[in-house]
């Protein structure tokens, strides 16, 4: 065992040269991408179609215009009926874009709601959905993800299933587990067609600089769970030695302090 700092220092210096998030149709495969997620709570009582609707429009004049968004995506906690938890993920190109958003979107408010009687009420009842706590992260881009494909970012209407592990860096890992984390990621999760999408970004701005953040796209919850099992036979293949396999895992979970995986599903008319 090691301390983390050397190598966990190359694992993210790396990758930061990435793909984006979900799509990467204006990025060059190369380019650093920063993602910004706020976490929010439903007020009780939320009314789906009501809070869809509000939602809607806000997206329709504000987030789909402003071309500093490069992808976006509200993701809500796929087995709570009551909005506990709703994540809102926008991707931008750069630390100046993150910086600038905020001015066009205020821009893009103004023209969507000149009256300002008229915009007061709208933002009183979108807010009126959410209760007053809330946290916001910005994360950095990694090259190990894997990208989804544009045909179903453009073609596919039904919800996909978001896996959402939040890693917690250790003090100490195995010497051996940025290069097993490597040769899984090359081996397993790219060649695992079950697996629509793998996005890994790591902490830059928020409450605990120790998370590292996986997000697994999948097109439905059967097929996350399918996949887990392709993940095992596609292992066995990869490392046919049951000890090796075994000291193979505990290399990779050395990494790791502490883990938690939460199930989202986002909302087509929403995604940019």
């Amino acid at each position: 065992m090691k301390s983390k700092l050397p190598a966990l220092f190359f694992l993210f210096n790396s990758f930061l040269f990435s793909n984006y998030l979900f799509s990467q149709n204006e990025v060059n495969e190369l380019e650093p991408v920063f993602i910004t997620v706020t976490t929010l709570h439903g007020a009780e009582g939320i009314d789906y179609e009501n809070w869809k609707s509000v939602e809607q429009e806000y997206f329709d004049n504000v987030t789909s215009k402003n071309y500093l968004i490069l992808s976006h995506e509200v993701l809500v906690n796929y087995f709570s009926p009551n909005f506990s938890e709703i994540k809102v993920i926008n991707v931008i190109r750069s630390w100046d874009d993150i910086m600038r958003v905020n001015e066009l979107r205020e821009d893009l408010i103004a023209k969507a709601w000149p009256d300002e009687d008229k915009r007061k009420v709208f933002f009183e009842k979108q807010n009126s959905f959410y209760n007053s706590f809330h946290s916001d992260e910005i994360y950095q881009s990694s090259n190990y993800g894997k990208t989804l494909a544009n045909e179903i970012k453009v073609n596919y209407n039904k919800p996909l299933v978001y896996l959402v592990k939040t890693n917690i860096l250790s003090d100490y890992e195995d010497e051996d587990s940025y290069k097993n984390y490597k040769k899984y990621v090359e081996n397993v999760i790219h060649k695992n067609d079950l697996i629509k999408a793998y996005s890994p970004y790591r902490h830059f701005w928020g409450a605990d600089s120790r998370e590292f953040i996986e997000l697994i796209i999948y097109s439905s919850l059967s097929e996350m769970e399918n996949a887990m099992y392709k993940n095992k036979e596609i292992m066995k293949k990869l490392v046919p030695d049951d000890i090796k396999r075994k000291e193979f895992i505990e290399s990779l979970e050395s990494a790791i302090e502490s883990q938690t995986s939460k199930i989202f599903t986002n909302i087509p008319s929403l995604s940019k």
